[in-house]
């Protein structure tokens, strides 16, 4: 999406554009936007879920509309009216539109002075990451990729078959701190890389957690850590500034840092580059991140045979 703020790699810094469903402000990360266009013809797609509003062309392009209002039962007088706004979002391989009553502006935020969700929000399982504060109002950070899973039946983030994640012996000695802010991410990306081998997984939440925990350990014999897997977008401290602090650390940079999120477009690729990050898989390509988890560890042993 065109924007007048460019932000720079591992600053911890985010764009969130603000959108309302009725009186209620919700926020999307920038980097998941392509584009906010008016409200377009809808095709009636038969025996689609109730969120669907149907199908629209978009520059030749046929693409799939949400009723995200709909699907959180509180629909403004704009959408019911025939009006509202499409945000084009794409990530984790889908692009879609999403139908909203209205758009205010794009705030540029640091990650730490966004909230986790409260225990309420995550006990009820609403599809939220974050919460922020701006211009005297509390914007809900929702979760689209959980979203958009649950309402279009797109592959979640972190599913695997078992009989397709290959079993190592050797993998269960390596320690890997794993940060993603999604509950429901963080559990499935448990069960692939224990079903996978791996015994020894210290689980954060955030950015945040994972550098405390990194600091925690830092002076262990063994070091805080083998690995370091992080998802991109999180409240407090994201993956490329977590990325970056550990990198420019003498006495860290040795760690390698996948980056493991519905982010990794061609812009962000070049970011995680830029802060040192030793690969970059997109979400949901769960074999390819056990691929480079491996190796990511014979170069980290190599290295140190070699030393």
């Amino acid at each position: 999406m065109a924007s007048s703020i460019l932000l720079e790699a591992g600053t911890n810094e985010m764009e969130l554009l603000v959108f309302k469903l009725g009186k209620t402000p919700f926020g999307i990360n920038v980097a998941k936007v392509r584009e906010v266009v008016q409200r377009q013809k809808t095709l009636h797609i038969p025996h689609a879920p109730l969120a669907v509003e149907g199908s629209f062309l978009l520059r030749d392009r046929v693409l799939t509309l949400v009723n995200l209002g709909r699907h959180f039962n509180m629909e403004g007088d704009e959408t019911r009216g025939g009006n509202g706004l499409i945000i084009v979002v794409e990530f984790n391989e889908v692009t879609c539109g999403v139908l909203v009553d209205r758009v205010e502006r794009i705030y540029r935020l640091r990650w730490d002075e966004i909230e986790a969700p409260s225990k309420y929000l995550v006990d009820m399982r609403v599809p939220v990451t974050g919460v922020a504060k701006v211009d005297n109002q509390i914007v809900l950070i929702a979760d689209f990729e959980t979203l958009i899973s649950d309402i279009l039946g797109v592959e979640n983030a972190t599913t695997a078959k078992p009989q397709d994640i290959a079993v190592l012996s050797d993998r269960k000695k390596s320690r890997i701190i794993l940060a993603d802010d999604s509950s429901i991410l963080r559990n499935n990306l448990v069960q692939i890389l224990t079903l996978a081998g791996f015994e020894q997984l210290t689980v954060c939440t955030d950015g945040q957690e994972a550098w405390d925990t990194i600091e925690k350990h830092r002076h262990d014999p063994e070091g805080p850590c083998d690995l370091v897997l992080t998802d991109i977008e999180m409240p407090r401290m994201d993956g490329l500034f977590l990325t970056r602090r550990i990198k420019e650390d003498p006495s860290l940079s040795a760690i390698p840092v996948v980056l493991f999120s519905s982010l990794i477009t061609e812009d962000n690729l070049r970011k995680g580059k830029s802060v040192g990050a030793d690969a970059q898989v997109s979400k949901p390509d769960s074999k390819g991140m056990i691929e480079a988890i491996d190796r990511c560890l014979r170069k980290r042993v190599e290295a140190v045979t070699v030393g």
